[in-house]
């Protein structure tokens, strides 16, 4: 088995492969008992597959596959295991390697990049031709150290927009804080506080937050 996906309410929906070999998509209701015939079977244009997400609200479903596919890395199938869409390499940036799919709520399908470490938002209601990716920012709060013997280098990695920076004690009391700008970063001078647990919590302009524990010693 290689990819799992829900259709929200009744069916849960398994990649996998058949006796031979063939590309086939199981299904299994809430209680867990199997469908009496697989979903999809033998999906053409498919060598290696990673996952597949369930889209709603179009007849009965389309299946979209991650794939190894140099021309298209993410299909789209019918229940007829008919090649129905597709999002195009070129539409994706060069050497996408594309092994997780999701639909949100709203329609977007959203697809990880294994390769650039990336998440792409991508807008299929026009038609995938012409439609573009937008890569969403992963921001990772980072210590250069854990335990804290000295000093520490603390940064937000992936922000490109002003990050404020705070490290509380476990009183809730703030013995540090910094604005970092871009990729900066900032140098706590741990031995400047007492030993125990603190508390990193970045927060970013538009509102994300991140936070990590450290222990002083």
């Amino acid at each position: 088995m290689t990819g799992i996906a829900c259709d929200g309410s009744s069916y849960t929906y398994v990649l996998g492969e058949n006796y031979y070999d063939e590309v086939l998509i199981e299904y299994f209701d809430s209680s867990g008992n199997e469908g009496t015939y697989p979903y999809m079977e033998d999906l053409k244009a498919l060598n290696i597959h990673y996952d597949i997400a369930y889209e709603g609200g179009n007849g009965d479903g389309d299946i979209w596959v991650a794939n190894d596919g140099e021309d298209s890395p993410i299909k789209a199938y019918d229940t007829n295991d008919e090649l129905v869409d597709y999002v195009p390499g070129s539409h994706l940036p060069a050497g996408a390697e594309i092994k997780g799919l999701s639909f949100d709520s709203d329609g977007y399908l959203w697809a990880s990049d294994y390769n650039a470490e990336k998440i792409y938002k991508i807008d299929l209601t026009t038609g995938v031709s012409g439609e573009e990716t937008y890569p969403v920012d992963q921001v990772e709060l980072r210590v250069s150290s854990n335990p804290v013997y000295g000093s520490v280098v603390i940064s937000v990695e992936g922000a490109t927009e002003p990050v404020d920076l705070a490290v509380f004690d476990m009183a809730g009391r703030a013995v540090a804080r910094d604005r970092l700008d871009g990729g900066n970063s900032y140098i706590w001078e741990g031995n400047t506080v007492p030993s125990g647990i603190y508390l990193i919590r970045a927060t970013t302009s538009s509102g994300r937050v991140m936070s990590r524990l450290v222990t002083r010693i």
